[in-house]
Protein backbone atom coordinates (compact mmCIF):
# COMPACT_ATOMS: atom_id res chain seq x y z
CA UNK A 1 0.00 0.00 0.00
CA UNK A 2 0.85 3.60 -1.09
CA UNK A 3 1.05 6.45 1.64
CA UNK A 4 -2.20 8.77 1.83
CA UNK A 5 -1.52 12.16 0.34
CA UNK A 6 -4.20 14.97 0.81
CA UNK A 7 -5.17 16.47 -2.95
CA UNK A 8 -4.16 19.79 -4.60
CA UNK A 9 -7.42 21.67 -3.82
CA UNK A 10 -6.92 20.04 -0.02
CA UNK A 11 -10.66 18.65 -0.12
CA UNK A 12 -9.96 15.05 -0.04
CA UNK A 13 -7.25 12.34 0.04
CA UNK A 14 -6.08 11.01 -2.90
CA UNK A 15 -4.03 7.74 -3.60
CA UNK A 16 0.23 8.90 -4.92
CA UNK A 17 -1.06 8.94 -8.14
CA UNK A 18 -3.84 11.11 -8.24
CA UNK A 19 -6.39 8.55 -7.72
CA UNK A 20 -9.52 9.50 -5.10
CA UNK A 21 -9.18 7.71 -1.89
CA UNK A 22 -13.04 6.14 -1.00
CA UNK A 23 -12.30 6.97 2.72
CA UNK A 24 -15.15 4.73 4.81
CA UNK A 25 -14.03 3.86 8.54
CA UNK A 26 -15.26 1.78 11.53
CA UNK A 27 -14.68 2.21 15.02
CA UNK A 28 -12.56 -0.57 16.22
CA UNK A 29 -10.79 1.22 18.99
CA UNK A 30 -10.43 -1.44 21.12
CA UNK A 31 -9.29 -4.37 19.21
CA UNK A 32 -5.57 -4.77 20.23
CA UNK A 33 -7.11 -4.69 23.84
CA UNK A 34 -9.85 -7.11 23.23
CA UNK A 35 -9.66 -9.33 20.30
CA UNK A 36 -7.26 -12.07 19.82
CA UNK A 37 -5.59 -12.38 16.48
CA UNK A 38 -8.00 -14.78 14.80
CA UNK A 39 -10.87 -12.77 15.87
CA UNK A 40 -9.37 -9.72 15.29
CA UNK A 41 -8.99 -11.37 11.32
CA UNK A 42 -12.29 -12.51 11.36
CA UNK A 43 -13.40 -8.90 12.14
CA UNK A 44 -11.39 -7.12 9.43
CA UNK A 45 -12.87 -10.18 6.53
CA UNK A 46 -16.03 -8.84 7.72
CA UNK A 47 -15.50 -5.38 7.29
CA UNK A 48 -13.47 -5.79 4.17
CA UNK A 49 -16.69 -7.55 2.49
CA UNK A 50 -18.43 -4.71 3.52
CA UNK A 51 -16.99 -1.98 2.01
CA UNK A 52 -14.75 -0.61 4.55
CA UNK A 53 -11.67 1.02 4.14
CA UNK A 54 -10.00 2.02 7.12
CA UNK A 55 -9.90 1.58 10.70
CA UNK A 56 -10.02 3.43 13.50
CA UNK A 57 -7.81 2.37 16.26
CA UNK A 58 -6.17 3.28 19.61
CA UNK A 59 -2.84 2.37 20.73
CA UNK A 60 -3.17 3.46 24.15
CA UNK A 61 -6.74 2.85 25.84
CA UNK A 62 -8.05 2.43 29.47
CA UNK A 63 -11.84 2.62 28.76
CA UNK A 64 -12.80 -0.98 29.04
CA UNK A 65 -9.73 -1.97 31.36
CA UNK A 66 -7.84 -0.12 33.86
CA UNK A 67 -4.89 -2.02 33.28
CA UNK A 68 -4.56 -2.21 29.10
CA UNK A 69 -3.44 -5.80 28.60
CA UNK A 70 -3.69 -6.90 25.31
CA UNK A 71 -5.55 -10.78 25.00
CA UNK A 72 -2.57 -12.11 26.42
CA UNK A 73 -2.43 -10.42 29.36
CA UNK A 74 0.73 -8.48 28.54
CA UNK A 75 0.19 -4.49 30.00
CA UNK A 76 0.73 -1.43 27.67
CA UNK A 77 3.24 -0.09 29.69
CA UNK A 78 5.59 -1.35 32.33
CA UNK A 79 4.71 0.14 35.65
CA UNK A 80 2.30 2.09 34.53
CA UNK A 81 4.94 4.49 32.98
CA UNK A 82 4.64 5.93 29.41
CA UNK A 83 8.50 5.81 29.00
CA UNK A 84 8.49 2.04 29.50
CA UNK A 85 6.26 0.79 26.93
CA UNK A 86 5.79 -2.66 27.18
CA UNK A 87 7.65 -4.84 23.80
CA UNK A 88 5.45 -7.55 24.25
CA UNK A 89 2.38 -5.76 24.00
CA UNK A 90 3.05 -3.44 21.42
CA UNK A 91 4.49 -6.16 19.20
CA UNK A 92 0.68 -7.36 18.88
CA UNK A 93 -0.47 -3.53 17.74
CA UNK A 94 2.31 -4.52 14.92
CA UNK A 95 0.29 -7.65 13.67
CA UNK A 96 -2.71 -5.78 14.12
CA UNK A 97 -1.90 -2.99 11.88
CA UNK A 98 0.09 -5.43 9.63
CA UNK A 99 -3.05 -7.45 9.07
CA UNK A 100 -5.10 -4.78 8.39
CA UNK A 101 -2.19 -3.74 5.82
CA UNK A 102 -2.63 -7.14 4.30
CA UNK A 103 -6.26 -6.55 4.00
CA UNK A 104 -5.88 -3.29 2.31
CA UNK A 105 -7.17 -1.25 5.28
CA UNK A 106 -5.30 1.89 6.52
CA UNK A 107 -5.43 2.55 10.01
CA UNK A 108 -6.37 6.05 12.01
CA UNK A 109 -4.13 5.29 14.99
CA UNK A 110 -4.21 7.20 18.11
CA UNK A 111 -1.43 6.93 20.17
CA UNK A 112 -2.96 7.39 23.33
CA UNK A 113 -6.91 7.72 24.21
CA UNK A 114 -7.47 11.54 26.06
CA UNK A 115 -8.33 9.96 29.39
CA UNK A 116 -4.64 9.23 30.07
CA UNK A 117 -4.16 13.39 29.18
CA UNK A 118 -6.43 15.13 31.26
CA UNK A 119 -6.70 12.08 34.28
CA UNK A 120 -10.86 11.82 34.04
CA UNK A 121 -13.26 9.59 32.41
CA UNK A 122 -16.98 9.93 31.30
CA UNK A 123 -18.06 8.28 34.54
CA UNK A 124 -16.94 11.50 36.45
CA UNK A 125 -13.81 9.53 37.88
CA UNK A 126 -10.31 11.00 38.43
CA UNK A 127 -7.66 9.18 37.73
CA UNK A 128 -3.05 9.64 37.45
CA UNK A 129 -2.44 11.26 34.41
CA UNK A 130 -0.31 9.25 32.87
CA UNK A 131 0.53 11.37 29.28
CA UNK A 132 1.57 14.72 30.38
CA UNK A 133 4.16 17.66 28.51
CA UNK A 134 7.51 16.28 30.01
CA UNK A 135 6.74 12.80 28.57
CA UNK A 136 4.52 12.97 25.57
CA UNK A 137 6.92 14.27 23.34
CA UNK A 138 9.46 11.70 23.78
CA UNK A 139 6.22 8.63 23.74
CA UNK A 140 5.56 10.56 20.24
CA UNK A 141 8.87 10.12 18.68
CA UNK A 142 9.09 6.57 19.94
CA UNK A 143 5.87 5.14 18.58
CA UNK A 144 6.44 7.23 15.53
CA UNK A 145 9.80 6.06 15.04
CA UNK A 146 8.11 2.45 15.65
CA UNK A 147 5.51 2.94 13.14
CA UNK A 148 7.77 4.82 10.53
CA UNK A 149 7.97 2.74 7.18
CA UNK A 150 4.14 1.70 8.37
CA UNK A 151 2.70 2.97 4.89
CA UNK A 152 -1.05 2.27 6.21
CA UNK A 153 -0.66 4.34 9.33
CA UNK A 154 -2.77 8.07 9.58
CA UNK A 155 -1.89 9.57 12.63
CA UNK A 156 -4.79 11.23 15.02
CA UNK A 157 -4.33 12.90 18.93
CA UNK A 158 -6.76 13.39 21.05
CA UNK A 159 -9.34 10.46 21.38
CA UNK A 160 -12.47 11.94 22.42
CA UNK A 161 -11.77 14.73 24.63
CA UNK A 162 -10.99 18.57 23.72
CA UNK A 163 -7.64 19.99 24.05
CA UNK A 164 -9.07 22.22 27.30
CA UNK A 165 -10.92 20.11 29.52
CA UNK A 166 -12.75 21.58 32.82
CA UNK A 167 -10.94 24.65 32.62
CA UNK A 168 -7.20 23.10 32.04
CA UNK A 169 -5.36 23.50 29.02
CA UNK A 170 -3.64 20.80 28.06
CA UNK A 171 -2.40 22.27 24.73
CA UNK A 172 1.28 21.80 24.44
CA UNK A 173 0.47 17.97 25.74
CA UNK A 174 -0.68 17.23 22.53
CA UNK A 175 1.71 19.87 20.22
CA UNK A 176 4.78 18.21 22.05
CA UNK A 177 3.51 14.50 20.96
CA UNK A 178 3.21 15.74 17.64
CA UNK A 179 6.21 16.99 17.40
CA UNK A 180 7.77 13.97 18.96
CA UNK A 181 5.56 11.48 16.29
CA UNK A 182 7.60 13.74 13.20
CA UNK A 183 10.43 13.48 14.89
CA UNK A 184 9.95 9.56 14.84
CA UNK A 185 8.52 9.17 11.23
CA UNK A 186 10.66 12.03 9.79
CA UNK A 187 14.03 11.72 12.31
CA UNK A 188 13.31 15.70 11.43
CA UNK A 189 12.99 18.40 14.35
CA UNK A 190 9.56 20.37 13.51
CA UNK A 191 7.92 23.48 15.65
CA UNK A 192 4.31 22.36 15.87
CA UNK A 193 3.72 26.42 15.26
CA UNK A 194 5.89 26.07 12.03
CA UNK A 195 4.12 25.85 8.00
CA UNK A 196 6.90 23.03 7.48
CA UNK A 197 5.73 21.34 4.25
CA UNK A 198 7.12 17.85 6.40
CA UNK A 199 3.68 18.25 8.64
CA UNK A 200 1.59 17.20 5.21
CA UNK A 201 4.06 13.89 4.88
CA UNK A 202 2.11 12.68 8.45
CA UNK A 203 -1.33 13.62 8.09
CA UNK A 204 -2.61 14.23 11.43
CA UNK A 205 -5.75 15.45 12.93
CA UNK A 206 -7.35 15.59 16.65
CA UNK A 207 -10.27 13.65 17.55
CA UNK A 208 -12.40 16.65 20.04
CA UNK A 209 -15.55 15.03 21.57
CA UNK A 210 -18.94 17.16 21.39
CA UNK A 211 -19.54 19.54 24.26
CA UNK A 212 -22.94 19.49 25.65
CA UNK A 213 -22.77 22.49 26.62
CA UNK A 214 -21.16 24.51 23.76
CA UNK A 215 -21.85 22.29 20.96
CA UNK A 216 -18.22 22.51 19.82
CA UNK A 217 -17.26 19.03 18.56
CA UNK A 218 -14.74 20.10 15.72
CA UNK A 219 -10.93 19.52 15.67
CA UNK A 220 -10.62 23.32 15.31
CA UNK A 221 -12.92 24.27 18.01
CA UNK A 222 -9.76 24.97 20.52
CA UNK A 223 -7.29 25.01 17.49
CA UNK A 224 -6.12 27.57 15.33
CA UNK A 225 -4.47 27.70 11.56
CA UNK A 226 -1.58 28.61 14.00
CA UNK A 227 -0.72 24.78 14.99
CA UNK A 228 0.78 24.00 11.71
CA UNK A 229 0.76 19.97 12.40
CA UNK A 230 -3.05 19.77 12.17
CA UNK A 231 -3.81 18.58 8.21
CA UNK A 232 -7.01 17.69 8.18
CA UNK A 233 -10.28 18.16 10.22
CA UNK A 234 -12.62 15.33 12.34
CA UNK A 235 -15.93 16.45 13.77
CA UNK A 236 -17.62 14.71 16.61
CA UNK A 237 -21.52 15.51 15.81
CA UNK A 238 -22.01 12.48 18.79
CA UNK A 239 -24.81 10.36 19.54
CA UNK A 240 -28.05 12.65 20.11
CA UNK A 241 -30.80 13.25 17.95
CA UNK A 242 -30.61 16.60 17.15
CA UNK A 243 -27.09 17.61 15.74
CA UNK A 244 -27.15 18.60 12.32
CA UNK A 245 -23.94 17.47 10.69
CA UNK A 246 -24.65 19.01 7.55
CA UNK A 247 -23.94 22.23 9.02
CA UNK A 248 -21.12 20.90 11.31
CA UNK A 249 -19.18 19.70 8.26
CA UNK A 250 -20.48 23.26 6.58
CA UNK A 251 -19.03 25.13 8.93
CA UNK A 252 -15.68 23.47 8.00
CA UNK A 253 -16.08 23.04 4.89
CA UNK A 254 -16.14 27.01 4.01
CA UNK A 255 -12.65 28.38 6.57
CA UNK A 256 -10.70 31.00 4.91
CA UNK A 257 -7.80 28.08 4.52
CA UNK A 258 -9.44 24.94 3.72
CA UNK A 259 -8.80 21.26 4.82
CA UNK A 260 -10.41 17.84 4.09
CA UNK A 261 -13.62 17.69 7.07
CA UNK A 262 -15.24 14.29 7.98
CA UNK A 263 -17.48 13.46 10.52
CA UNK A 264 -15.41 10.54 12.02
CA UNK A 265 -17.91 10.14 15.16
CA UNK A 266 -21.15 10.62 14.20
CA UNK A 267 -24.23 8.81 15.91
CA UNK A 268 -23.49 4.76 16.59
CA UNK A 269 -25.66 2.61 15.44
CA UNK A 270 -27.41 0.67 18.53
CA UNK A 271 -26.10 4.06 20.79
CA UNK A 272 -28.77 5.00 22.97
CA UNK A 273 -30.55 8.26 21.53
CA UNK A 274 -30.30 9.86 24.81
CA UNK A 275 -28.93 10.17 28.59
CA UNK A 276 -29.36 8.45 31.13
CA UNK A 277 -30.25 5.23 29.09
CA UNK A 278 -34.27 4.99 28.14
CA UNK A 279 -35.69 2.56 25.22
CA UNK A 280 -34.50 4.24 22.33
CA UNK A 281 -31.52 3.32 20.34
CA UNK A 282 -30.45 4.87 16.92
CA UNK A 283 -30.80 2.54 14.16
CA UNK A 284 -29.59 2.02 10.04
CA UNK A 285 -31.62 5.48 9.34
CA UNK A 286 -29.44 7.84 11.69
CA UNK A 287 -26.12 6.15 10.42
CA UNK A 288 -27.23 6.30 7.07
CA UNK A 289 -28.82 10.56 7.43
CA UNK A 290 -25.45 11.14 9.11
CA UNK A 291 -23.54 10.04 6.24
CA UNK A 292 -25.48 10.89 2.88
CA UNK A 293 -25.64 14.93 4.96
CA UNK A 294 -22.06 14.88 5.75
CA UNK A 295 -20.49 13.32 2.19
CA UNK A 296 -23.03 15.61 0.33
CA UNK A 297 -21.88 18.41 2.36
CA UNK A 298 -18.35 18.52 1.46
CA UNK A 299 -17.12 15.60 3.93
CA UNK A 300 -14.46 13.74 1.80
CA UNK A 301 -15.70 10.62 3.88
CA UNK A 302 -17.03 9.27 6.62
CA UNK A 303 -17.26 6.59 9.56
CA UNK A 304 -19.65 4.36 11.14
CA UNK A 305 -19.49 2.89 14.69
CA UNK A 306 -21.83 0.33 16.75
CA UNK A 307 -21.12 0.71 20.85
CA UNK A 308 -20.54 -3.17 20.95
CA UNK A 309 -17.51 -3.08 18.19
CA UNK A 310 -15.67 -0.13 19.61
CA UNK A 311 -15.19 -1.89 22.87
CA UNK A 312 -15.68 -5.16 21.72
CA UNK A 313 -18.42 -6.51 23.59
CA UNK A 314 -18.39 -10.08 24.61
CA UNK A 315 -21.52 -12.10 25.14
CA UNK A 316 -21.38 -11.78 29.22
CA UNK A 317 -20.86 -8.37 28.77
CA UNK A 318 -24.06 -7.33 27.20
CA UNK A 319 -26.34 -5.56 28.87
CA UNK A 320 -28.80 -2.63 28.48
CA UNK A 321 -26.65 -0.63 26.46
CA UNK A 322 -24.59 -2.82 24.56
CA UNK A 323 -26.98 -5.44 23.98
CA UNK A 324 -25.35 -7.15 21.50
CA UNK A 325 -21.87 -9.01 21.20
CA UNK A 326 -19.08 -7.61 18.82
CA UNK A 327 -19.65 -10.66 16.81
CA UNK A 328 -23.52 -9.89 16.50
CA UNK A 329 -22.88 -6.38 15.75
CA UNK A 330 -20.89 -6.97 12.75
CA UNK A 331 -23.81 -8.05 10.84
CA UNK A 332 -26.37 -4.48 11.90
CA UNK A 333 -28.22 -3.43 9.41
CA UNK A 334 -26.49 -0.13 9.37
CA UNK A 335 -23.00 -1.91 8.75
CA UNK A 336 -24.57 -3.11 6.02
CA UNK A 337 -25.79 -0.17 4.33
CA UNK A 338 -22.23 1.39 4.41
CA UNK A 339 -21.33 -1.28 1.53
CA UNK A 340 -24.66 0.18 -0.12
CA UNK A 341 -22.98 3.38 0.54
CA UNK A 342 -19.48 2.16 -0.49
CA UNK A 343 -20.80 1.22 -4.12
CA UNK A 344 -23.03 4.34 -4.57
CA UNK A 345 -19.23 6.10 -4.16
CA UNK A 346 -17.77 3.78 -6.39
CA UNK A 347 -20.11 4.93 -8.95
CA UNK A 348 -20.59 8.90 -8.67
CA UNK A 349 -17.16 10.58 -7.99
CA UNK A 350 -18.20 12.93 -4.62
CA UNK A 351 -14.24 14.14 -4.73
CA UNK A 352 -15.24 16.10 -7.91
CA UNK A 353 -18.41 17.74 -6.50
CA UNK A 354 -19.53 20.39 -4.32
CA UNK A 355 -22.01 21.15 -1.95
CA UNK A 356 -24.46 23.66 -3.26
CA UNK A 357 -28.18 23.86 -1.59
CA UNK A 358 -28.80 26.62 -4.29
CA UNK A 359 -30.41 24.01 -6.76
CA UNK A 360 -33.29 23.81 -4.25
CA UNK A 361 -36.48 26.43 -4.58
CA UNK A 362 -38.65 25.56 -2.20
CA UNK A 363 -36.52 24.13 0.97
CA UNK A 364 -34.53 27.77 0.19
CA UNK A 365 -37.55 29.69 0.39
CA UNK A 366 -38.73 27.57 4.02
CA UNK A 367 -38.46 29.67 7.20
CA UNK A 368 -38.09 26.48 9.37
CA UNK A 369 -35.50 24.23 9.03
CA UNK A 370 -37.27 20.50 10.18
CA UNK A 371 -34.39 18.53 10.98
CA UNK A 372 -35.76 14.55 9.24
CA UNK A 373 -36.97 16.68 6.29
CA UNK A 374 -33.62 18.62 5.44
CA UNK A 375 -32.48 17.50 1.91
CA UNK A 376 -28.67 17.91 1.29
CA UNK A 377 -27.16 18.66 -2.15
CA UNK A 378 -24.13 18.22 -3.84
CA UNK A 379 -23.17 18.88 -7.91
CA UNK A 380 -20.62 17.78 -9.92
CA UNK A 381 -18.00 20.65 -10.18
CA UNK A 382 -18.75 21.22 -13.82
CA UNK A 383 -22.36 20.74 -13.47
CA UNK A 384 -22.17 16.96 -14.85
CA UNK A 385 -24.71 15.62 -12.39
CA UNK A 386 -26.38 16.66 -9.12
CA UNK A 387 -26.99 14.15 -5.79
CA UNK A 388 -30.28 15.28 -3.45
CA UNK A 389 -30.61 13.08 -0.66
CA UNK A 390 -34.00 13.21 0.90
CA UNK A 391 -33.87 11.84 4.45
CA UNK A 392 -37.48 11.04 4.88
CA UNK A 393 -38.74 11.02 1.09
CA UNK A 394 -40.77 13.97 -0.18
CA UNK A 395 -40.89 16.50 -2.88
CA UNK A 396 -38.83 19.82 -4.18
CA UNK A 397 -38.57 21.61 -7.34
CA UNK A 398 -35.26 22.30 -8.19
CA UNK A 399 -33.38 24.58 -10.72
CA UNK A 400 -31.14 22.94 -12.98
CA UNK A 401 -29.87 26.22 -14.75
CA UNK A 402 -26.22 25.50 -13.46
CA UNK A 403 -26.64 21.69 -14.49
CA UNK A 404 -25.12 20.68 -17.98
CA UNK A 405 -28.13 18.56 -18.94
CA UNK A 406 -29.28 18.38 -23.02
CA UNK A 407 -31.46 14.89 -22.10
CA UNK A 408 -32.41 14.30 -18.87
CA UNK A 409 -32.15 11.47 -16.75
CA UNK A 410 -33.04 10.76 -12.96
CA UNK A 411 -32.24 7.68 -10.83
CA UNK A 412 -33.76 7.24 -7.65
CA UNK A 413 -31.11 5.54 -5.11
CA UNK A 414 -32.39 3.20 -2.14
CA UNK A 415 -29.75 3.89 0.42
CA UNK A 416 -31.63 0.83 2.33
CA UNK A 417 -31.23 -1.61 -0.10
CA UNK A 418 -28.95 -0.57 -2.65
CA UNK A 419 -31.75 -0.98 -5.51
CA UNK A 420 -32.04 1.41 -7.83
CA UNK A 421 -34.75 3.00 -10.23
CA UNK A 422 -34.93 5.12 -13.19
CA UNK A 423 -37.90 7.94 -13.17
CA UNK A 424 -40.02 6.00 -15.83
CA UNK A 425 -40.13 3.08 -13.90
CA UNK A 426 -40.88 4.46 -10.68
CA UNK A 427 -44.63 4.33 -8.73
CA UNK A 428 -45.43 7.55 -6.76
CA UNK A 429 -47.82 8.25 -4.62
CA UNK A 430 -49.32 10.76 -7.40
CA UNK A 431 -50.54 10.41 -10.92
CA UNK A 432 -46.92 12.75 -11.99
CA UNK A 433 -44.15 12.18 -10.26
CA UNK A 434 -41.97 14.67 -12.68
CA UNK A 435 -43.83 18.38 -13.81
CA UNK A 436 -42.14 20.62 -15.65
CA UNK A 437 -43.01 23.94 -14.86
CA UNK A 438 -40.84 26.35 -16.41
CA UNK A 439 -37.44 26.16 -18.04
CA UNK A 440 -34.90 24.71 -16.40
CA UNK A 441 -36.83 24.24 -13.26
CA UNK A 442 -38.06 20.80 -12.29
CA UNK A 443 -40.46 19.37 -9.58
CA UNK A 444 -39.55 15.80 -8.28
CA UNK A 445 -41.42 13.47 -5.90
CA UNK A 446 -39.40 10.78 -4.62
CA UNK A 447 -41.11 7.04 -4.75
CA UNK A 448 -41.87 6.89 -1.07
CA UNK A 449 -42.40 9.35 1.76
CA UNK A 450 -42.25 9.24 5.97
CA UNK A 451 -40.71 7.94 8.78
CA UNK A 452 -36.99 6.17 7.53
CA UNK A 453 -37.81 6.35 3.95
CA UNK A 454 -35.02 8.22 2.67
CA UNK A 455 -34.33 8.32 -1.24
CA UNK A 456 -31.10 9.64 -2.98
CA UNK A 457 -31.96 11.26 -6.16
CA UNK A 458 -29.25 11.29 -9.35
CA UNK A 459 -29.77 13.98 -12.00
CA UNK A 460 -27.40 14.05 -14.93
CA UNK A 461 -27.63 13.29 -18.84
CA UNK A 462 -28.77 10.33 -20.13
CA UNK A 463 -26.39 7.97 -21.38
CA UNK A 464 -23.69 10.28 -19.33
CA UNK A 465 -22.72 7.04 -17.26
CA UNK A 466 -22.07 3.31 -18.10
CA UNK A 467 -23.77 2.00 -15.03
CA UNK A 468 -26.57 3.31 -13.02
CA UNK A 469 -25.91 4.50 -8.99
CA UNK A 470 -24.53 2.46 -6.52
CA UNK A 471 -24.30 -1.13 -8.42
CA UNK A 472 -22.94 -3.73 -5.82
CA UNK A 473 -19.53 -4.52 -5.98
CA UNK A 474 -17.73 -7.24 -4.37
CA UNK A 475 -15.21 -6.03 -2.17
CA UNK A 476 -13.93 -9.12 -0.16
CA UNK A 477 -14.72 -12.84 0.21
CA UNK A 478 -16.14 -13.73 3.64
CA UNK A 479 -15.39 -17.28 4.90
CA UNK A 480 -17.35 -19.19 7.10
CA UNK A 481 -16.32 -19.09 10.49
CA UNK A 482 -15.69 -22.16 12.17
CA UNK A 483 -17.27 -21.22 15.48
CA UNK A 484 -18.77 -18.73 17.07
CA UNK A 485 -16.24 -15.59 17.66
CA UNK A 486 -15.95 -14.47 21.51
CA UNK A 487 -14.15 -11.80 22.97
CA UNK A 488 -11.07 -12.40 25.16
CA UNK A 489 -12.08 -12.10 29.47
CA UNK A 490 -9.77 -11.12 31.84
Amino acid sequence: MNRLKISENRRFFTHQDGKPFIWLADTDWTIAHRLKWDDAEYLMQKRKSQGFTVLQIVALDPEQDKEMRNPAGEKALLNDNLNTPNEKYFQYLDWIIDKAQEYGFYVLLLPVWGELVVGHNWMGEFSEKIVTKENAFQYGKWIGNRYKDRTNIIWCLGGDRQPIHLGVDYKDVWRKMAEGIAKGVLNKDIKNNVKDPDWQKLLITYHACHEAETGECSTMSYWTDEDAWISFIMIQSGHGLTPKNYDLVKNDYNRKNPMPVFDGEPAYEQMPTSWPIGNDFHGGWMVRKRAYWSLFAGAFGHTYGHPSVCWMISEKERDSFRRYSWFEALDQPGAWQMKILRDFLESRDLSQCIPFQELLIVQNDKMEDILDEHIQVCVEKNGEFACLYFPSGGEETVDLSSLKIDQLQIWWFNPRDGQCYTQENVITDKAISLEVEKHDVLKIITPTRGYEQDWVCVIENRNNHSTIPGKAKIYGEMPVPPEIKKTFMW
